[in-house]
């Protein structure tokens, strides 16, 4: 078993319910308050710039490949993913300045921050395994409702989602996990430390469900 098949395996608790969240359910099935997705879509920016940053910090640690593999990662993220994602701000009705200057809320800057710590104190191996859940449960979570889409009269909902069952988006995944266990045959780990980052990952990527469905804000 790779590595990055024995992190998934250790965290099923918590895979298995990210597949099913409600706000991941009701998106696939077109039920979706598009309030709800609209906040989402807001949050994700702070996301993915952290993302970007996070895959360059594995970039300036790594050796060739992991470096390769990183920046190749960010400029896809910084360029086609983010214009991707400004048509969609168009499609919604949402100005990318105010985008730009909307607050985080409490779950996105902690999932961030944790990113971004892990990237920055551990190893080039550390920080790939914090983004990991990310790219890959995207992935089984559409293989997972694919069958949803059929009934799906949100066009929205319906291009969103397609992103992720493509064969370039997979293909994106697999490059990711082999970088993984590419580091782990080549350099070792401590694998309880692993499992724990994979770990607090997946719980993040829960919850980022949670609060995108709550429209979570700050209290005070």
């Amino acid at each position: 078993m790779s590595l990055s098949e024995e992190l998934r395996r250790r965290s099923l608790n918590v895979w298995s319910r990210l597949l099913e969240h409600p706000f991941v359910d009701e998106l696939y099935r077109g039920v979706l308050p598009i309030e709800k997705f609209k906040f989402y879509a807001v949050q994700d920016y702070n996301y993915l710039m952290g993302l970007i940053r996070s895959l360059a910090i594995a970039a300036s640690k790594g050796d060739h490949e992991a470096a390769r593999t990183s920046l190749s990662h960010a400029s896809f993220l910084a360029t086609t993913e983010m214009e991707n994602y400004r048509r969609l701000l168009v499609r919604l009705g949402i100005r990318i300045e105010d985008v730009i200057e909307a607050e985080p809320a409490p779950t996105n800057l902690a999932y961030v921050n944790f990113m971004i710590a892990t990237c920055y104190t551990g190893s080039t191996l550390e920080c790939l395994v914090s983004l990991l859940p990310c790219y890959w449960s995207y992935r089984d979570i559409a293989l997972h409702n694919r069958e949803k889409l059929e009934g799906n009269r949100n066009e929205i909902y319906r291009e969103w989602a397609s992103v992720y069952l493509s064969r370039e988006y997979g293909e994106a995944v697999d490059e990711f996990r082999a970088e993984v266990d590419r580091l782990w045959r080549r350099y070792g780990g401590d694998l309880e430390r692993l499992s724990q980052i994979f770990h607090t990952a997946a719980r993040y990527e829960y919850l980022f469900w949670e609060m995108a469905y709550n429209m979570e804000e700050w209290i005070v």
